[in-house]
């Protein structure tokens, strides 16, 4: 009798739980060939590589097969921002070329649900409106889901494409099944405040509930209104099971949903570039770094009973390395290949030329969110001082940009070609819709410059997006205690010179992504920060000069430079 008893318990437990796994992505930014770092077996003289997607294909057909063969439900999950940030982001928003490659890479692998992220919308309307075309085209596995996104401008030609009945939909419902048992999902997908921020100037007629372009202020209330309508319409008129949120952002801007909105069973961030996994009021919350360094992987069960989503095992790794220890699908490399060469052909370089070495560093150039770090300065110097071997006179005072547009770090001994390099700055596209954005320079006055400065250190504790860098010729100091622009920042130099002593306007130069965003600023800072563009002799300043692109002088400075830095 006790068996009896022991038996049916056991196989009611089991009945009353559906095992499935999630495996996703965040932030690929186009990085088909993987990242580049020093062997730390073989010494700083050879490079191995990190990610690549050939063999993020690998790892998913492998698990897929696995969870085959267990009978247990799999599906992906991307969180945006897949697209800008490598050569290879100079195909999609080209109509010279019928190829999307990022997409048909989620695509392929089964991705089921991805949302934007801001970087999808760097082309700008047109570009955006040819990656949209060419989706299309495909009639993809993988649906676009965002759904606090909208049109504005009621002409847009991008209107087209969004609608539950069109290529970008509010929501998706997907039932899963394996074998006798099935499970009835709802997916949705949103860009969070910071994503929204940062893609304000790119994202022309598209708009998202939860943030006021022209104001540049969150609507905390209306998003978590929004997704605890669109939780109950999921759960009480579709049915679903469980509900699944792709976001871009994490750390906060996750957590706050997580708190606020009751029924989400599982957040997958992005944004943030962190490696992420934790579980708040009940949901779990995974973010796997970016660049496609790893996969995540969640092996979950849904808890039929309690209406809850667990995980399988507490102990188990959450992500998944993609190293060299990974095969590479050949496949997937051979279409690599082919668009790699499409991308130099695109962009007016020879394939030859850009897989030469340029720059070999002496030391490690660290990219990170403090003030003066290595990798800030070692661009802002080489943008400044390359730029100013083209002027005769009236030279650069000061190149600044944010941390958010310096993408990666230099390491000690390994070889960086023009590839490479233009990765360090890659976000932004010309009229042509090619990558890499042009350089502007432009006067402001000493006070203008100084309430600059003491916006982006104080903003920088808010927002990754306006961590400073500004060329190291400029020097500050901060006082911790100090109060935001009257005495925070101090000791302000151009050149060893102290700004109270100099005369006359500040000559800056930024890139024009930077340059879009002045407004911006002014909006953050309640009007603190107020800048003016000038000439010369300080008039108004609509069109500012045009120089040639970072990733352009910045190729060329550290090829002049290599060995000495």
């Amino acid at each position: 009798m006790m068996t009896l008893i022991i038996s049916l318990f056991l196989h009611f437990s089991f009945a009353t739980e559906i095992p499935f796994t999630i495996y996703h992505t965040n932030d690929l930014h186009s990085h088909f060939d993987g990242v580049k770092y020093p062997n730390p077996v073989e010494g700083k003289n050879v490079s191995i590589i990190k990610g690549g997607f050939s063999r993020i294909a690998t790892v998913v057909q492998e698990l897929k097969k696995e969870k085959a063969r267990q009978n247990e439900i799999i599906f992906g999950v991307d969180a945006g921002d897949f697209f800008a940030g490598t050569i290879f982001s100079a195909i999609g928003p080209s109509s010279q070329i019928e190829d999307f490659p990022e997409f048909e890479f989620l695509n392929s692998i089964n991705i089921d649900l991805i949302t934007l992220g801001n970087h999808e919308f760097d082309p700008g309307n047109s570009g955006l409106e040819t990656m949209l075309s060419k989706i299309k085209k495909i009639n993809p596995q993988a649906s676009l889901v965002a759904t606090n996104l909208f049109i504005k401008n009621p002409q847009s030609t991008l209107n087209a494409f969004v609608g539950d009945e069109a290529l970008i939909k509010s929501h998706v419902v997907k039932t899963y099944k394996s074998g006798e048992t099935q499970l009835k999902v709802g997916f949705l997908g949103i860009l969070g405040p910071d994503g929204c921020l940062v893609s304000r100037s790119t994202r022309e007629d598209v708009k998202f509930i939860g943030f006021d372009d022209e104001g540049s202020r969150v609507r905390w209330k209306e998003l978590l209104l929004l997704l605890r309508k669109k939780v109950h319409m999921l759960k009480k008129e579709q049915g679903v099971d469980i509900v699944i949120l792709s976001m871009h952002g994490g750390g906060m801007e996750s957590d706050h949903i997580a708190k606020e909105v009751a029924g989400i069973n599982v957040i997958i961030a992005g944004h943030t570039h962190q490696e992420e996994f934790r579980t708040i009021n009940n949901v779990i919350i995974s973010q796997t770094g970016s660049y496609g360094e790893s996969l995540g992987l969640l092996n979950l069960k849904f808890d039929t009973v309690l209406k809850r989503v667990l995980l399988q095992n507490e102990s188990e790794k959450r992500l998944i390395s993609i190293d060299q220890n990974i095969p590479r699908d050949s496949n997937w490399e051979k279409r690599i290949g082919d668009y790699r060469r499409f991308a130099y052909e695109l962009m007016g370089h020879g394939a030859d030329q850009a897989l030469k070495p340029v720059f070999k560093p002496i030391k490690d150039y660290i990219r990170a969110r403090e003030l003066f770090n290595p990798m800030g300065e070692l661009v802002t110097r080489a943008l400044r001082d390359q730029i100013n071997l083209g002027l005769s006179d009236k030279k650069i005072d000061a190149y600044f940009t944010s941390m958010g547009l310096v993408r990666t770090s230099f390491l000690k001994g390994v070889d960086y070609n023009e590839s490479d390099i233009f990765e360090a700055v890659s976000i932004g596209f010309d009229e042509l819709k090619r990558p890499g954005t042009d350089i502007v320079s432009f006067y402001l006055s000493t006070e203008e410059f100084v309430r600059l400065i003491n916006f982006l250190e104080l903003y920088s504790h808010f927002s990754n997006s306006f961590a400073p860098a500004i060329s190291p010729n400029i020097d500050y100091k901060v006082r911790w205690w100090g109060i935001p622009f009257l005495n925070r920042i101090h000791n302000i130099t151009v050149n060893g010179t102290d700004i109270s002593d100099r005369k006359g306007l500040i000559h800056v130069a930024t890139n024009r992504f930077v340059y879009q965003n002045i407004s911006t600023v002014e909006s953050l800072s309640y009007g603190l920060v107020k800048m003016a563009p000038k000439d010369e002799n300080g008039a108004s300043l609509v069109n500012p000069p045009t120089h040639q692109k970072e990733y352009l002088h910045l190729i060329q400075y550290l090829r002049a430079n290599s060995g000495k830095l």
